[in-house]
This record gives structure tokens, sequence and C-alpha cells, in this order.
């Protein structure tokens, strides 16, 4: 489906299972959550939460590692037992092997933003990963004190482009976070199928994008003549 658009002048992208790949960082916590949860007496698999993470996300709950746990563990207490016995091992998250070719290949055509919700270090992480010269705004939840869909964050790093919404492009893995929020501002969409996003589907006319694809190899062929 192409995307057709004049006057592109910015691509914005999210991070998580967009731009970078999380499985290496996801499957590392999910092994320590299931290791917790046996000290609580529940036993599951990898497999299972897996499972449960991918039908919350299909679900478009907010947060699927919360509605997770509200059904294995209800007790708040133990909850934050989980949460707090053990680390996200950041570490293991590294760019898709496209990254890099097409955010080079985009630098000469456009300007190019973050939109993403995530921790402190963004700018950091983008450095370690040699993509943050790329950048003209990158704007992080956690720095911001906003998080997506709240539409103001998305309003913000247009306001620091300097960029109207129908000049500007949004790039996510999430129907919920990155494409309605982004589109109701006026911003054309694109949405990726990467990670457990890659399971919601469009219910309504402003969920849907205006381009989908499977991978960056398959976005560059769209936003590259």
């Amino acid at each position: 489906m192409p995307l057709i658009i004049e006057n592109i002048r910015w691509v914005f992208f999210d991070l998580g299972y967009t731009l970078i790949n999380e499985d290496g960082a996801a499957f590392g916590r999910l092994r320590q959550v299931c290791d917790s949860l046996a000290e609580l007496g529940v036993n599951v698999t990898l497999a299972d939460l897996v499972r449960d993470l991918e039908e919350a996300s299909e679900r478009y709950d907010p947060s699927p590692f919360a509605s997770v746990l509200d059904r294995l563990i209800p007790d708040p207490q133990q909850q934050d037992f989980v949460r707090k016995s053990g680390r996200y091992p950041k570490e293991l998250e590294e760019p898709y092997p496209d990254a890099k070719p097409l955010l080079t290949a985009l630098a000469g055509r456009y300007q190019l933003g973050v939109i993403a919700n995530q921790p402190a270090g963004t700018e950091e992480r983008l450095r370690n990963y040699g993509l943050d010269s790329f950048f003209s705004v990158c704007l992080s939840s956690t720095e911001m004190g906003i998080a997506k869909p709240d539409p103001e964050i998305f309003r913000i790093a247009l306001e620091q482009a300097g960029c109207r919404p129908r000049d500007a492009v949004m790039v996510g893995d999430r129907i919920d976070n990155d494409i309605k929020p982004a589109k109701a501002l006026g911003m054309q969409t694109v949405r990726i199928l990467q990670g457990v996003g890659r399971l919601q589907k469009p219910r309504t006319d402003d969920e849907r994008p205006d381009a989908t694809v499977k991978d960056l190899a398959e976005l560059a062929t769209i936003l590259i003549d």
C-alpha cells in the first residue's frame, strides 16, 4: 500500500520494536518473572507469559504486563515483589540490522525525530548505537514527563521541529500509542509489524494507518524514491 504524501519534511520514529529490537531484554526480564512467580507458587513458562502478553496487546490493554500480573497474582504486594525482584536488561536491546542503513538514506531527504516511551537515557543509548546524529528532535516520555498516547508529546515534537502535522510522518509499531494519536493531530502514519504490537488490528478508521510495512526494509521502499 503506497504512502502518497507531498512535501514531507519530517519523519518521526518510535524506538521499541520500530528501530530497536527489544526481544533480548524482554525475554530476559520474562525469565526473571517466571522465577519470581515460582517463588510465590505460581508456575508458568516463558511461552505462557509471551502468549498472555500477546493476547493483552491484541486486546489493546494499555499495559499488557500489568494485565498479565493482575490475572496471575491479583495481590498488589505480590505484584510489587515480582516487579522489584529483577531488572530489565536494557543492554540486551539492539538496533534492527536495517535501522542504520535506513536512517542514512533518509537523512539526505528528510529531517528525522524520535517520539518514544522510554526510560531515562534515551539519547545516550542512541549515541551508543551510533544513531544519535541522525535525529534533530528526540523526545522520550521519562525526560518529558509525558507518555504516548498523550497527544501533547506529539505536539511538542512538531513544535520543536517547526513542522506542520501534515508535513510529518509518524512510524511506529503500536496502533494505540503511535498511529491513533499521531493521525488525530493530522500527521501521516506508517505502522510497522514488529513486536507484540503487530497483533493489534484497526477497529475504526481513526486507527487505520496510511501504510503498513512488515519491516524497515519495506519502509525504505515507501519513503525513498
